[in-house]
């Protein structure tokens, strides 16, 4: 098993395939050596492999007051998720490159926060061209490279 000798990855033990609970780190850190590399999608999504709503790419998420409350009684990836979506919405492909797990199991675990009230979901503007925001993101992230 991998050893891990960092002050911050001494956590309880979570899952009892998997020796340590994965951090959430920012997508910009190397993608060199995950800590859930062996669990499989399937295990992430109960062994669905389709959501009972259909969330696009572009879908925007956030966590909302009863995301919050129940944050704590949270595990895996969906208090991952949770814990990104509470400052900003996120889309589905962001939060899938920031908790580097494979975009199908963040459709289908957002699915069902989002059918549990957790999240709430927004369509982006019709016309990117006019979301200055999001224009400004995509320069930054673009420069980041």
């Amino acid at each position: 098993m991998d050893d891990f000798s960092g002050d911050d990855m001494q956590v309880p033990l979570v899952r009892p395939f998997i020796e340590h609970r994965r951090t959430v780190r920012p997508a910009h850190e190397d993608d060199g050596e995950m800590a859930l590399s062996g669990v499989r999608a399937y295990t992430m999504t109960g062994g669905r492999a389709h959501a009972a709503v259909h969330l696009e790419f572009e879908t925007m998420l956030q966590t909302t007051a009863a995301g919050r409350e129940a944050l704590t009684a949270m595990k895996f990836e969906r208090a991952d998720i949770l814990t990104l979506g509470r400052n900003e919405p996120l889309s589905v492909a962001e939060l899938s490159a920031r908790l580097h797990v494979p975009i199908g199991v963040v459709r289908v675990v957002a699915a069902d926060l989002l059918s549990e009230g957790m999240l709430e979901a927004f369509q982006p503007s019709a016309n990117v061209a006019d979301d200055v925001l999001l224009i400004t993101r995509l320069i930054a992230g673009v420069r980041a490279l």
